[in-house]
């Protein structure tokens, strides 16, 4: 009879593994996801994950599509806004907040199926910050890189704690946003660019 070795083989550690893919992806591969209520992001290669808007979040980024809608209207400016929305900044697929993409290209997009809208046709992009979340760096740092190497021409935060604020960034010729304002409730933002808009973030939290 043949002796068998008794000692036990070494143990491998159990490691945990997400419930979606993590690796160097593409388009192709995010897409083929589940709709797990989450939204995803594809940057650089990797599947990023944040947890769908609260509420208060869904409701301020309405409220803000609705008055940008009303002012390009008022405005005759052909714009198309819409949010979340997925836009091509080269390096990656973003989903931000609220979107305002140049009404032509829009339509363009739409007419041969694009994935995604391209980044040099977004005339501004709206964030909402989610504190102590897992995007909270993600708006309030890379996302201020990568959209102003898209090109795109103004980028606003929107705070809605402790009270609702907008900080609006304009890229400048250096070729980083820099900051134009930041109004509080009860204040009253006004741009002119990429039209004419006037709005008081207070409404922002009803």
């Amino acid at each position: 009879m043949t002796d068998v070795a008794t000692t036990s083989p070494a143990r491998t550690p159990m490691i945990a593994v997400p419930d979606w893919p993590y690796g160097p992806y593409t388009i192709d591969d995010l897409d083929a996801l589940p709709d797990e209520g989450v939204r995803r992001e594809l940057v650089n290669g990797w599947i990023t994950v944040a947890p769908w808007p609260s509420t208060v979040h869904d409701h301020a980024a309405k409220v803000l599509e609705r008055a940008l809608d009303r002012a390009a209207e008022a405005a005759d400016a052909d714009a198309y806004v819409k949010g979340p929305l997925d836009i091509d900044t080269g390096p990656a697929i973003r989903v931000p907040d609220l979107v305002l993409v140049e009404g032509e290209a829009a339509r363009a997009a739409r007419a041969v199926k694009a994935r995604a809208y391209d980044a040099m046709d977004v005339l501004l992009v709206v964030e909402i910050i989610s504190p102590r979340s897992s995007s909270e760096r993600t708006d309030r740092v890379d996302k201020v890189f990568e959209y102003a190497r898209a090109g795109i021409p103004q980028y606003w935060m929107v705070e809605l704690e402790p009270e609702p604020c907008v900080v609006v960034r304009v890229l400048g010729e250096d070729g980083r946003y820099h900051v134009s304002g930041s109004v509080v409730a009860g204040a009253t933002l006004k741009v002119d660019e990429p039209f004419p808009f006037a709005f008081d973030p207070a409404s922002l939290s009803g």
